[in-house]
Parts: structure tokens; sequence; C-alpha cells
């Protein structure tokens, strides 16, 4: 049996098998970065500063959420993961960033990691506009919060804009928690 939400998307001229297809492996790259960042925290906090060690801890909180909207809206349209998490995580190679101990080029490592995530959501909206509004809406939300992990990056670097990274709110996610619930 079909969903609404998935007969809506079809109607307004969505694939939405490939949409599944496509939030399935923003699902998945979110559960790595979550995975990436809670290793890079543990393993590399002798040698990362205060200010980093912060902006990480964040970033991973943010990405758990976004993993939650994107897994939520996967079902939503009849999507299904598998359940076995080694066969969700080894579906797609990762394409990640090689990272290293060296602070200066762990940011710029992960500044690149967050311009390659907001080019997908950019295409992810670019899929969903005018057609699935509440795929749209959390995929833009999303974007707008890669583009907060970025500039905080680049804060870091010494490249970007004066601080806007507000210490204690960990992962937040402005954008994604203006949705109403049902939209999550």
């Amino acid at each position: 049996m079909s969903s609404v939400a998935r007969e809506l998307a079809e109607r307004a001229g969505v694939d939405v098998d490939a949409l599944i297809r496509e939030l399935t492996s923003a699902a998945r790259a979110k559960l790595s970065a979550h995975y990436r960042y809670t290793v890079l925290n543990a393993s590399l906090a002798a040698v990362m500063g205060r200010d980093l060690r912060e902006v990480l801890t964040d970033v991973r909180a943010e990405h758990h959420h976004h993993f939650d909207a994107l897994v939520t809206r996967i079902y939503e349209l009849d999507g299904r993961l598998p359940d076995d998490l080694v066969l969700f995580a080894t579906a797609e190679p990762p394409n990640e960033p090689s990272l290293s101990d060296d602070p200066h080029a762990l940011v710029t490592a992960l500044l690149e990691s967050a311009r390659k995530d907001a080019r997908h959501y950019t295409h992810l909206c670019e899929l969903t506009q005018d057609k699935d509004h509440r795929t749209y809406d959390i995929v833009q939300a999303i974007l707008f919060e890669q583009g907060e992990h970025e500039s905080w990056f680049r804060e870091l670097l010494g490249t970007g804009s004066p601080a806007r990274f507000q210490r204690g709110f960990r992962g937040r996610s402005p954008y994604l928690s203006r949705l109403p619930p049902d939209a999550l």
C-alpha cells in the first residue's frame, strides 16, 4: 500500500524511488559523519583546541538530528533502510577526505566535507522544489545548517566572518527545529 506522502510526491512529478535513493545516501553520509566526529572528538582531544572540540561536538549533534529527519522522511515516502547496520553503512563507499592530526589540516578537510555536503543538499532542493514541499523544507533546513557548519570551520581557520558560533546550544539544529513536528 502506497502512502499519501508518496502519492502526492509522484503526482507532483517526483521520481520517488530516485528521491529515496538520494535521501538514503544523505542519511548514510550523516551517520558516517556522526561516527567520524565522535571518533575525532575522542581520539584527537589532546591536539585539538577547545573551540574545535566545541564545534565538532555541535556539528556531531546536528548530524544526528539530520539523520533522524532524513530517515523519518524516507519511511514516510515508503522507503526502507536495511535492518543490518553493516549492510547500510557499506552500501556505497564513503567519499570523505583523509584526516590529519594537525588541527589546521583537519579543519580544512572538514570544511571541504561540509562544502561537498552542501552541494548534495542543493541538489536535493532542486529535485524537490515546488514538487515535494515536506522533503524540500527538510533538506533546505539541513542545507542552511551545513552552511553554518562551513562558516564555523572557516572561522576556525581565520578566513571566515566573526564568531557566529554560540556555545552551549549543542545540536539545537536551529533551522530544522523550526519545522512543525509532524514534518519530521
